[in-house]
């Protein structure tokens, strides 16, 4: 099994407890954890990492490494996962582990498990498989791209107007609202270079990594200013989707970086 599979599992892996933040964050009720936050959070994550596996498992598959070998791709991927349920169990208390880590930690393996099963009796792709997957990759790089302008749209004409009216205590109104803009600048930016050079080898990675950081930032910001009372609460949500969408195009991005890295750049790019 090459090194290189087992280290994109662990990095797919590390993403696992974030995704369990942004699938709970829609339903957190303040005092507690009810049981709508906990399965929204272990749903979401059991799907991402039925999807990561599924991916890392298949492109492990075209490699030509051996099904005995798997097995270590789905501990790379869990162990980010079991470190997060330490650190709960650790730092928390009793009831939270019970409510929040052990259903975590069942639903991440059951994803994995998924996926590593899906892929294991998949068909192989008829015809040319090469083709079939960067044309599939290019139709991410597209979809990519329209989240990018989404969440452009959002950030300026809906999420900064509300927030540069924001009264909470101690808030900063135009400095945020400024923020804001200047990250949905930056969104139009990586989408037209996208766009410009849809086949440049650096493009998918940049917005793998631009993608992971303004959708955990954006997370962070609608956790921040949910405390900011009822009158910005649709800029919270607004800014839930939009980190959801920089998530969902960062791992996608990444997916197309690994699995469609065989496609020819042409010349100059």
């Amino acid at each position: 099994m090459p090194v290189g599979v087992t280290v994109r599992s662990a990095i797919f892996g590390v993403f696992s407890p974030l995704v369990f933040i942004l699938g709970a964050e829609p339903f957190e009720v303040r005092g507690g954890n009810s049981w709508k936050e906990v399965v929204a959070g272990c749903v979401a994550m059991a799907l991402y990492l039925a999807l990561c596996q599924f991916l890392v498992a298949r492109n492990a598959r075209s490699e030509g490494s051996p099904r005995a070998a798997w097995p270590s791709l789905f501990v790379a991927m869990i162990a980010p996962l079991a470190v997060a349920f330490l650190a709960i169990a650790v730092l928390e208390r009793p009831g939270v582990v019970l409510a929040q880590g052990i259903p975590m930690v069942f639903s991440g393996c059951s994803g994995c498990l998924a996926g590593a099963l899906i892929a294991r009796w998949a068909p192989e792709w008829p015809g040319a498989p090469a083709e079939n997957v960067m044309a599939a990759c290019r139709i991410a790089q597209r979809v990519n791209v329209s989240l990018m302008i989404l969440v452009a749209v959002l950030l300026y004409f809906v999420i900064a107007p509300i927030i540069a009216i924001d009264t909470a205590p101690g808030a900063t109104p135009k400095s945020a609202a400024r923020g804001l803009v200047v990250i949905a600048v930056f969104h139009l930016l990586l989408a037209g270079f996208s766009l410009w050079k849809p086949r440049s080898a650096a493009m998918p990675v940049a917005s793998g990594v631009f993608g992971m950081v303004f959708g955990l930032f954006l997370l962070f910001m609608a956790s921040v200013f949910s405390q900011h009372g009822q009158d910005v609460h649709p800029a919270v949500i607004a800014l839930s989707v939009c980190a959801a969408s920089d998530l969902v195009a960062g791992c996608s991005a990444i997916v197309v970086a690994t699995v469609g890295r065989g496609e020819p750049a042409p010349i100059g790019l």
